[in-house]
């Protein structure tokens, strides 16, 4: 027996949805297993078991068609990590993941939070300032140089280009947006094996074209994969870490009482505030989701950070608590296209929890600026105090 996905009056590209979607994401996860959505005209899934079902089911719900929710943000498809299937998938995500992988990624340990607590030191006691910025955007942007090798020049446009290319991810596409991502495209095009560091995994790349172990359209695809989702929404995600981290004094002081739950405390920030908001996939089959069908050729707005407040799988879940057991929340996706990045981000987050930790940092936070980006959810800016 199946039934009709009922139909919810919702735009969630609206400014204000965007701003503070919460009360949105209930009503759609109230509404029922499988939606349909007013604008984007998509089905929709946003609770948890729903979700992390969907994320899972990567020859049923295919990447292939585009993740998107627009032709400018799907197209070209087939040659990106993100939007691809099957053997081609494989292949491109292994090439992504040698330098996140957690042995690799272990090894810049010590470098990062050496980096970071200068960091940290060195904002102590410095008055006001926008945290964004001068705390949570600087070890990505080190990464790039550190276990990329990409040139110095192009660094300080890879912030915008970040950010404008997950803005297309919606249904309006502004002119400069568009620019920025034409911008991206041409850097990465320019790329060559003198313009990277000797020895350097964008270096190795290079050297396999010319093996002819991969094809310069893969090798470039691989370095579009680091460049774009490792930036902004590690940047993102430390923001909301930062005040969470804050505003919820008891959590702070438990974390440093008991440094062991710096983790902890990392996935709990990921689980409340998803910086990836959603994804969409295409229905290779007709896919049931209780007792609903999302039909073939269908496309599905796969909501994270809606799954990630589900009360059906979380208690109490729009508090902060650092003691939760969140280990399967996901913010960074599960299955076949969960983040490559995942464990590099999660090491960067780490590593400033200890280093605030052993600055023995109280803080105190301003009121942040909340970005409107249709792919991301986060902060432009954090005014913070660290005495």
């Amino acid at each position: 027996m199946t039934s009709s996905a009922p139909y919810v009056d919702l735009d969630l590209f609206d400014e204000a949805s965007l701003k503070n979607p919460f009360a949105d994401y209930r009503r759609l996860r109230d509404a029922g297993a499988l939606v349909r959505l007013a604008r984007p005209d998509v089905y929709a899934v946003g609770r948890f078991a729903d979700v992390q079902a969907a994320l899972r089911s990567p020859n049923k719900l295919i990447s292939g068609e585009g993740v998107g929710f627009s032709d400018v943000f799907n197209a070209p498809k087939g040659m990106n990590v993100i939007q691809s299937d099957g053997e081609l998938h494989n292949r491109l995500r292994l090439t992504v993941m040698r330098p996140l992988a957690p042995a690799t990624i272990s090894k810049a340990r010590d470098d990062l939070k050496v980096m970071v607590a200068a960091r940290v030191d060195a904002l102590k006691g410095k008055g006001w300032f926008d945290a964004m910025q001068e705390l949570a955007s600087f070890l990505p942007v080190q990464a790039i140089s550190h276990l990329v090798g990409l040139p110095e020049v192009g660094r300080e446009r890879m912030l915008a280009w970040a950010a404008a290319t997950f803005n297309l991810i919606g249904p309006n596409q502004d002119p400069a947006d568009l620019r920025a991502a034409m911008e991206v495209r041409d850097f990465i095009m320019e790329l060559a094996e003198d313009s990277v560091r000797d020895g350097s995994w964008a270096g190795e790349l290079f050297a396999a074209t010319r093996s002819g172990k991969l094809s310069e359209v893969e090798a470039r695809a691989a370095i579009s994969a680091y460049l774009i989702p490792s930036l902004d929404t590690t940047i993102l995600a430390k923001g909301h870490l930062l005040r969470n981290l804050t505003v919820n004094v008891e959590q702070w002081e438990a974390v440093k009482a008991q440094p062991d739950l710096a983790r902890a405390a990392v996935i709990e920030s990921v689980r409340l505030h998803s910086v990836l908001r959603w994804f969409s996939r295409v229905a290779a089959e007709d896919y049931e989701v209780d007792g609903a069908v999302l039909p073939k050729g269908a496309r599905l707005m796969v909501l994270y950070g809606c799954a990630n407040r589900d009360e059906r799988r979380y208690e109490d879940p729009d508090r902060f608590v650092v003691t939760r057991d969140a280990k399967d929340q996901l913010s960074w996706g599960t299955g076949a296209h969960m983040c490559a990045g995942v464990h590099l981000a999660r090491l960067e987050m780490e590593v400033l929890v200890e280093a605030l930790i052993e600055a023995d940092a109280k803080f105190e936070a301003g009121e942040p600026e909340l970005g409107v980006n249709a792919g991301l959810h986060g902060f432009t800016k954090l005014p913070l105090r660290i005495v």
